[in-house]
């Protein structure tokens, strides 16, 4: 008797070990709301002429979860979009700042992005690559200095921006993109607005590129920031956020890659009270086990690397504006 009571003690906390080694379903859960948090979450992982990013759709749903479950973001704040294309992401950026345009300066906005980036050859510039993008044609992309720009003009009390793309041309796991034909290239870093409340944290510098973590199924660096809202019940400060996470992606990646990721950094010159900002100031109370993220491809579309459009470059609407 004594025998079996001891075997039951001991699957049960196998099974809770097991658990809590799973962030995606071993999740911190708070009860209190936070109402003036507004969230997009971008995860762009099947492309129409690129190749895949492998995890994408997980690094977003995830990243989602712990919005809503871990510091309290009603999920009618959220925006999730799964594999945007162009208009997608410009309209779901425009909602967040219709909605951070009502809160009088009080909100906090928060954009999460999982996907491929890309460089321009000419002139270096970065851009973010929405599925129906080509990494050739830069009209096709979202400029990052745009995209800076939009948000650093929003009246928040914080903006967060997190981005889990590389700029070099790199593909997640590894090679190159079409654009980049072959070699990496160092893309330029576009600044922050002085005087806003904004901070951005990049996956990778310069040529570098942001690997997967395929044992769990993530970006490296969205794994490592998910870790440690999962270990610090969603009360952890950007300041340590930052420097865990980058020291762990740091270490990580040249474990198993043999190569360096270092995570970046982009607030306002001379600006640091960002460090002091906390996710949440009421840790979750509890844990909770929830199901796994079913992700899949779209029905009837298949990834098309090297199809370009018949009669030569696609034409794309700009981002922001009409140029």
């Amino acid at each position: 008797m004594k025998r079996t009571s001891l075997s039951i003690v001991f699957f049960l906390l196998a099974g809770l070990c097991w658990a809590q080694e799973s962030i995606d379903t071993y999740v911190p859960v708070t009860d209190v709301q936070d109402p003036n948090t507004f969230a997009v979450v971008i995860a762009n992982e099947h492309y129409e002429f690129e190749v895949p990013v492998p995890y994408a759709l997980n690094d977003g749903a995830i990243f989602a979860r712990y919005l809503e479950k871990t510091l309290g973001v009603p999920e009618k704040n959220i925006r999730y979009v799964p594999d945007a294309s162009l208009n997608k992401m410009r309209r779901n950026l425009q909602w967040l700042s219709d909605m951070v345009s009502v809160a009088d300066g009080q909100a906090r906005a928060i954009v999460y992005y999982s996907g491929h980036g890309m460089p321009d050859e000419a002139n270096h510039n970065a851009y973010l690559l929405p599925v129906d993008g080509y990494s050739t044609d830069t009209r096709s992309g979202v400029s990052t200095a745009d995209f800076y720009k939009l948000l650093g003009e929003m009246k928040t009390r914080q903006t967060l921006v997190f981005l889990d793309a590389c700029f070099s041309g790199a593909k997640r796991e590894g090679g190159m993109m079409q654009a980049a034909r072959g070699v990496a290239i160092r893309a330029k870093q576009a600044p922050v607005a002085a005087g806003s409340n904004m901070v951005v944290f990049s996956a990778a510098t310069g040529d570098e590129t942001a690997w997967p973590l395929k044992e769990k199924e993530h970006g490296l660096f969205t794994y490592c920031v998910l870790q440690q809202l999962n270990e610090h019940n969603g009360c952890v400060s950007l300041g340590e956020l930052s420097d865990q996470v980058t020291a762990e992606v740091k270490r990580r990646s040249m474990l198993d890659n043999g190569k360096m990721q270092s995570p970046t950094v982009i607030a306002p010159e001379g600006a640091d009270a960002w460090r002091s900002w906390l996710f949440t100031a009421e840790p979750a109370k509890r844990y909770e086990n929830m199901p796994k993220v079913q992700t899949e491809a779209p029905k009837n579309t298949q990834p098309q690397a090297d199809e370009t459009p018949a009669g030569g470059k696609p034409r794309p609407k700009s981002f922001l504006k009409r140029k």
